[in-house]
């Protein structure tokens, strides 16, 4: 496996007394996929929130490019290579056009340039005829792709995902998995949180349970599938 891009080491997370997270390691890597499974409230989703910076770990120190630093000192410049999608699309109101383009507003690119990689984005997803359609109309599952397209127009080294497929119908399954294929094969690494592990077939590299505040190695399935072009 090449360098990571992150590595988080020596994660630790008390809620209340209860140790959640118990000297976690874990390394993103480019163009590498995690799975992360375990019970509920074992700590997935506040594994997730300490790695995208939205959650204070009690301890926790991030290695980037063979340098070691707190997490509070390295946060703020992960933050700009890591994006969080949280199990339910949250997206704004107006149409999907819109949604795809709020990211671009806070980046260098003109309003050209803008509309231009719009357009790219709803044509990789799949969604161009949807793009005058209010999001809020389309099915759990279309909100889901429009939130990993407002995801992937940003460009991050990193996206987390946690429970991402589970407001979908077959078919939206089938769909979201080939755009993360696309993402993983396109250089992106991705971590995903997941009780039914099957719909990551052939997409995960990696699996990690979570248990009593470790991760612990699991079985991958290598049942490859091929991203569309």
């Amino acid at each position: 496996m090449k360098e990571p891009l992150f590595l988080f080491r020596g994660i630790n997370k008390t809620f209340a007394e209860s140790q959640v997270l118990l000297n976690v390691d874990i390394s993103l890597c480019q163009g590498n996929c995690i799975l992360l499974s375990g019970k509920n409230g074992t700590g997935k989703s506040t594994l997730l929130k300490i790695i995208a910076g939205l959650e204070i770990p009690d301890v926790a120190e991030i290695v980037i490019s063979g340098k070691s630093e707190s997490w509070k000192k390295t946060i703020t410049e992960v933050r700009k290579a890591i994006i969080y999608l949280h199990q339910q699309p949250l997206l704004f109101s107006g149409t999907v056009e819109a949604n795809i383009a709020y990211g671009l507003r806070f980046t260098s690119l003109n309003i050209k340039q803008r509309s231009e990689s719009v357009k790219t984005a709803l044509a990789w997803a799949g969604l161009t005829k949807l793009a005058k359609q209010q999001a809020n109309t389309l099915s759990g599952g279309v909100q889901q792709r429009v939130a990993f397209t407002r995801a992937w127009i940003l460009k991050p080294k990193v996206l987390l995902l946690d429970e991402p497929m589970a407001n979908m119908d077959h078919e939206s399954r089938i769909q979201a998995c080939n755009l993360l294929l696309r993402m993983k094969s396109a250089g992106m690494s991705i971590v995903i949180t997941s009780h039914v592990l099957q719909y990551f077939d052939g997409l995960a590299d990696q699996h990690f349970k979570l248990k009593h505040g470790r991760l612990e190695t699991a079985k991958v399935s290598k049942k490859k599938e091929s991203p569309a072009a």
